[in-house]
């Protein structure tokens, strides 16, 4: 299977501080990750670290939880990556 074809650039979103609502507000880093996308299938585990999670993502750049990514014009919020393997797998939440 080839993926590197299927790379997309995402910018990068960092939480600063709370609003008056309680809500994280995301300031833009100066940087950006590039990273496969795609659907993330519920069925197949039952592990509750999963039950949140939309989309599953492969990149080589540095990425952690903390993050919030834009891609194609809507946000997704890293809920967890698995850094083992060739490349790092990243788990994402779609925010509204």
């Amino acid at each position: 299977m080839v993926i590197n074809r299927d790379y997309k650039v995402a910018q990068v979103y960092a939480a600063t501080e709370l609003d008056e609502y309680g809500q994280e507000t995301l300031a833009p880093l100066s940087k950006s990750i590039t990273l496969t996308f795609g659907l993330y299938n519920h069925y197949q585990t039952e592990d509750p670290r999963y039950t949140n999670i939309d989309y599953t993502g492969l990149t080589n750049d540095e990425v952690d939880d903390s993050m919030t990514l834009e891609l194609d014009n809507h946000k997704y919020k890293v809920e967890f990556v698995n850094p083992f393997g060739r490349r790092k797998q990243v788990f994402l939440r779609k925010l509204l």
